[in-house]
């Protein structure tokens, strides 16, 4: 499949969904009643939504 860059506004949005998943994931993470799987499973969605954000100015310079 070839890679079509993104258009408009499209990055910002995304850059900005990325962020609030890292900041809901650093909100939730401190909580003490956090099974061992949750913890494991928001700090991989914030892992994955930080390499996300890490790789979108380069779709937006393409």
């Amino acid at each position: 499949m070839p890679f079509e860059p993104v258009v408009g506004g499209a990055v910002a949005f995304l850059i900005e969904s990325q962020r609030r998943v890292i900041s809901h994931c650093e909100r939730l993470l401190p909580a003490s009643d956090l099974t061992s799987e949750d913890r494991a499973r928001l700090m991989r969605l914030r892992n994955d939504a930080e390499a996300q954000l890490a790789r979108l100015p380069y779709a937006e310079a393409a």
